[in-house]
Order: structure tokens, then C-alpha cells, then sequence
């Protein structure tokens, strides 16, 4: 990995360009590139913020805030829109979209959870369904939406940084999105051509969004999300992921950009594929005691990538003494430090430990100043 830092006089380190030192954003900045700043940097994703007087602590604490923001919004040509809102019986809200294609239509049920939303029906229901999908795939218009992005990515300032909405591949879509994973089985055994049709409509699509993403103001791009390798496996992943992934990865790197995956699931089977691929960096990663790969063998398996870390979220019930405990664990795990960043990206059970967690980095992250 690449470290390029001189030492100051008192043998800090300091960015290159900046009198005043590192900041929140510009040592996360560095890490996606792979290299080293003053410290690991901190993060939280803007939607796992507590609120109130937690969140000033956490930017005192030097905190980076990932904001959630979007390059583009998608319109459909020729298909008609509707909603239904209601609240179930558990209490939540629901919403119900039904699209209106040339080809017949199409419904899909979100329902609202703290944090986040859960897509509880997908619009495949039958092959019938399979003319309607490819309608709508094909109305897809991609508008560009810089101007929100950049004004997500000034929220915060020095303290923050804008996330673009993840670029998903399309075969992800069609397993999480359109079909669901049963029903996906189900098709791949007996109606293979009708999913292969979805994925190079899919495919098609993905390429007029990357058109606008490779010319937008965003610096990094994750381009794919959520491989769960028990349902995809090697031969899918290889046929089917790898190629769209490398696609992406080569109009980003030309633009100078760097693309990522966020891979937050068990990732010891699937880690020698990704190590394949040409991604810059590994969002949203996951160590024990959560999944099954280690920050020490992540580093080992992929040794030109950065690691982004998601903090265990199951360790947030032990406690702050438990938090801190496997913090420094991880940051020993990842020394000397360059290309790692540790944070919370995920949903938490509880929000008393996020300041002593941030605090903890903070004070122990310290990266040793790099040889040359």
C-alpha cells in the first residue's frame, strides 16, 4: 500500500497540502486509497446516528460522517407509478408500489424498519411476470442528481464525506430485488433463459447509470453489495458477478475514481473470488465474533485492498468495556494501519457504547509514521 507521508519536525505525521493537519474526512480519504495518515480513522453512517448531544460528541471525538446520497434517480418512460401507504399490525408502516408497464403489472410491499427498509414482496410473482419486468427494466432513465451530492458531501464538513447510493450488479438485483431468493431457485432450475433475459436487460440498464457515475463529483463508488456466498457460489459469482464488477472497476479507475464492494456477510469462502477482483477497497466487512473471516486474514488475502470495517454490532449488548476490548483487538489485528478504517455501518443495538467506541480509536489508533 502506498504511504507517501513525510514526519514534521515533532514527529508527527501531517497530510500532504494541509498546514493544519489531518482531518476526519481527509484521513478516511486516505485510507480508501490505501494509505496512511495519523490514525484509523472513525466513521458512522449518517442514519446510525443517535441524535442530540451524542452526535456533538462524536464529532469532537473526530468522527468522519458517512452521508448516505445518490448520483442519479431513476424515471420510468411509459410506466405509470402508484403508492399505498398503510401500517401493519406489528406497527409498522408499509408501502405498497405497483407499476403500470406496457406489458402487464407489477407490485412490490417495503415495509419501514428504524434505520432501515425490508422488501417484504418482491414484483415477481409467476412467468407471466417476466414481459412486465423486462418493460420496466427497459423504462429505466437515469437523471443525474450532482448537485444533491455535492451538498451531501459539504454537510459536514471536514467532518463528513458523501456516500454514493451502491451500483448493485444485476444479478444481486435479480436475486434480492426481482425474484427473491426462493423464487430465484426456482426460475434458475427451470427457466433459466427467462433470468438470463433479466440480466442483460439488467446489464444494459447498469451501463447508461454507469455513464453518469464514471463523469460525476463523486471520488469513490461501491459496485456491488450484500454476496451472501451460500446462495451465489463460486460458478455464479465467477460468471455472473466478476465480469460486471471488473467492467465497473475499469470506467471508474480510468476517471480516476475508486470503486468498492460492501461485503458485510461471511466472507472466508467468497474472500480468494474478491482478491480476483480489481475493487479498491472492502466495505462494510465484518469480523468475528459476526461472521467468519478475521481483520488478520482479510489483510493477508487481500493485501492491495483497504479494509473498511463495520465494528461487530453484537458486541454493542457487552457493553462499553466489551467494545473497547475488541477495538484495540482489531486495530493490533490491522497494524500498521494504512488502507483500515473501523466504524459503524451497520444497525446497533444499543447507542452508549458509539462515543467510548469513538473515543477508543481515537486515542488508540495511532499510526506509526511510515519508513522511507
Amino acid at each position: 500500500m502506498a504511504t507517501g507521508l513525510g514526519d514534521d519536525r515533532d514527529g508527527s505525521t501531517s497530510a500532504p497540502g494541509e498546514a493544519g493537519g489531518w482531518s476526519p474526512r481527509s484521513r478516511v480519504e486516505a485510507a480508501l486509497r490505501g494509505e496512511r495518515s495519523d490514525r484509523v480513522p472513525f466513521v458512522i453512517w449518517n442514519n446510525k446516528l443517535p441524535g442530540g448531544g451524542v452526535d456533538e460528541a462524536l464529532l469532537s471525538a473526530d468522527t468522519c460522517v458517512i452521508v448516505k446520497s445518490s448520483l442519479y434517480k431513476v424515471a420510468l418512460a411509459g410506466v405509470a407509478v402508484e403508492w399505498e401507504e398503510w401500517t401493519g399490525e406489528d406497527g409498522r408502516g408499509r408501502r405498497r408500489t405497483i407499476y403500470h408497464t406496457p406489458a402487464g403489472d407489477l407490485d412490490e410491499v417495503e415495509a419501514f424498519y428504524p434505520g432501515t427498509v425490508w422488501l417484504e414482496k418482491c414484483p415477481f410473482t409467476g412467468p407471466e411476470d417476466y414481459d412486465a419486468l423486462l418493460a420496466l427494466i427497459d423504462s429505466r432513465q437515469f437523471v443525474p442528481t450532482y448537485e444533491r451530492f455535492q451538498r451531501d458531501d459539504v454537510a459536514y464538513g471536514d467532518h463528513g464525506i458523501a456516500r454514493p447510493a451502491t451500483l448493485a450488479t444485476p444479478m444481486h438485483e435479480i436475486i434480492y430485488k426481482l425474484l427473491g431468493v426462493r423464487r430465484f431457485a426456482e426460475e434458475w432450475a427451470d427457466r433459466r433463459d427467462s433470468v438470463l433475459a433479466l440480466y442483460r436487460a439488467l446489464l444494459k440498464a447498469r451501463r447508461r447509470s454507469l455513464t453518469l457515475v464514471v463523469e460525476s463529483p463523486a471520488r469513490h463508488v461501491v459496485i456491488e453489495a450484500n454476496v451472501s456466498f451460500e446462495i451465489v457460489g463460486h460458478e455464479r459469482f465467477r460468471r455472473y458477478y466478476l465480469p460486471p464488477i471488473e467492467e465497473a472497476c475499469e470506467l471508474l479507475h480510468a476517471k480516476g475514481k475508486l470503486a468498492g464492494a460492501h461485503l458485510d456477510a461471511n466472507n472466508r469462502q467468497l474472500a480468494p473470488l474478491v482478491a480476483r477482483t480489481s475493487v479498491d477497497f472492502i466495505e462494510s466487512f465484518t469480523p468475528p465474533p459476526d461472521c467468519d473471516l478475521s481483520v488478520a486474514e482479510a489483510r493477508q488475502i487481500w493485501p492491495g485492498k483497504a479494509l473498511y470495517v463495520n465494528f461487530p454490532s453484537s458486541v454493542h449488548l457487552a457493553g462499553p468495556g466489551a467494545v473497547g476490548e475488541l477495538a484495540r483487538e482489531l486495530l493490533a489485528q490491522a497494524a500498521p494501519g494504512d488502507g483500515f478504517i473501523l466504524g459503524v455501518l451497520e444497525n446497533v443495538p444499543r447507542t452508549d457504547t458509539l462515543l467510548p467506541l469513538a473515543e477508543c480509536i481515537r486515542d488508540a489508533g495511532r499510526i506509526p509514521i511510515a519508513c522511507r
